[in-house]
């Protein structure tokens, strides 16, 4: 991604109200070493992984980046795990919820071999 479309996202980004909404307890946790250490997602890092989405995921991570260009987003929920379940079960990939204009958007998440979106639904 060009750097002046990354900066141009970023500018849209509501991220004050981000990081006063998120406290550490929320953060995705990276279980890479024997200790999870918190890691916070920046918007940056959100933008980042949204830019090196899965094959899967590549096309309407592409949407959603342009989406993110022009309109306002936020952040709504970062990386989590899944609910309790519904009638398919319990998923237990890491998700992110971004809201961007009026319309949220679920980023489904692998951790391994890092964290990386895998899917994408509006």
């Amino acid at each position: 991604m060009d750097a002046a479309v990354k900066q141009q996202i970023l500018k849209q980004c509501y991220s004050k109200r981000f990081d006063e909404k998120y406290s550490r307890k929320h953060q995705y946790q990276d279980k890479a070493t024997d200790v999870r250490n918190y890691v916070k997602l920046t918007p940056a890092d959100i933008v980042d992984l949204l830019d090196t989405a899965s094959a899967a995921a590549r096309a309407p991570a592409r949407r959603l980046l342009q989406l993110m260009q022009g309109r306002p987003w936020l952040p709504s929920a970062t990386a989590h795990e899944g609910g309790t379940g519904d009638q398919r079960g319990v998923d237990n990939n890491l998700h992110i919820t971004l809201k961007v204009g009026n319309t949220s958007f679920h980023l489904r998440c692998k951790e391994q071999p890092g964290l990386h979106v895998i899917q994408i639904t509006g």
